[in-house]
C-alpha cells in the first residue's frame, strides 16, 4: 500500500519507475507532471519549490490524484 507522506523526489520518482536509474526516473517523473496541465496548475498553488529536495505530502497527495498510485 502507497504512503501519502514527504518523500525525496528523487525516491517517489524511483517509485514510479522501479526498474530506471534515478536520473532516469526523475527526468521521466518531471516530464510526466509537466504533461499534466491541471497538475501543474496545482502544485504551483502550494507553492511548489522545483530546487527543493522532496515533495511535500500535499504535493504527493496532488501528484497521486493526477497520475495515480505508483
Amino acid at each position: 500500500m502507497f504512503e501519502i507522506r514527504t518523500y525525496a523526489k528523487s525516491d517517489l520518482a524511483l517509485l514510479y519507475c522501479p526498474q530506471s536509474t534515478r536520473e532516469t526516473a526523475m527526468k521521466t517523473l518531471y516530464r510526466w507532471i509537466k504533461g499534466c496541465p491541471l497538475l501543474v496548475q496545482e502544485l504551483e498553488g502550494m507553492d511548489y519549490n522545483p530546487s527543493r529536495r522532496t515533495f511535500r505530502t500535499p504535493e504527493v497527495r496532488a501528484i497521486v490524484k493526477h497520475l495515480g498510485e505508483p
